[in-house]
């Protein structure tokens, strides 16, 4: 039998990520629950691009040391910080005050939730996700493309990321509408 190898970086997971997400979104409409699977890929998405932001050229600088001496990824918190205060970016993440709160949501209230379920009932009103994930995910594209100092997406591989940034936006405004 032949191996077959799937490869994956820091960058490369983060895009990967934001295509589940878009594919999820686009399953929403059949399956609102669809939307726990948008939640938790485009906040991967956007830790993974903010790890390799902050990252720079030095995996380690991303990595802390336990108690017990285990390693550890720096928090989403930290990452988003690092790359607010420039290091390793063509320049700061600057972001709005509604773009924060929308952050503050998707991963203090649901995907911390959705990831560290905890035995109950759980209704959600998804009505105001597109709005939220729409913020969440231009944060995303500036982090990915705009500020990231160190990214390898050129020609082919850059109008892609692009285009999957731009058709997100586009299905997150139309379910807006929907919801509305």
């Amino acid at each position: 039998m032949a191996e077959v190898w799937a490869k994956f970086n820091t960058e490369t997971n983060a895009i990967d990520s934001i295509e589940k997400g878009l594919f999820f979104l686009g399953e929403v409409k059949k399956s609102p629950e669809n939307w726990k699977w948008v939640v938790i890929c485009c906040h991967q998405a956007l830790y993974g691009f903010a790890v390799h932001v902050a990252k720079g050229t030095d995996d380690s600088s991303v990595i802390t040391k336990t108690k017990k001496g285990r390693s550890m990824l720096i928090s989403f918190d930290e990452a988003l910080n690092i790359c607010k205060s420039a290091m390793g970016a063509r320049e700061a993440l600057i972001t709005s005050a509604e773009e924060d709160e929308s952050i503050r949501i998707i991963n203090k209230d649901f995907r911390n939730n959705f990831e560290h379920f905890n035995p109950r009932s759980w209704m959600i009103d998804v009505s105001g996700f597109p709005i939220h994930l729409r913020n969440f995910v231009n944060v995303t594209k500036r982090v990915a493309v705009d500020i990231n100092f160190y990214n390898h997406l050129h020609g082919e591989e850059r109008e892609k990321i692009l285009s999957v940034f731009c058709r997100f936006i586009e299905q997150a405004n139309e379910l807006e509408k929907i919801y509305a």
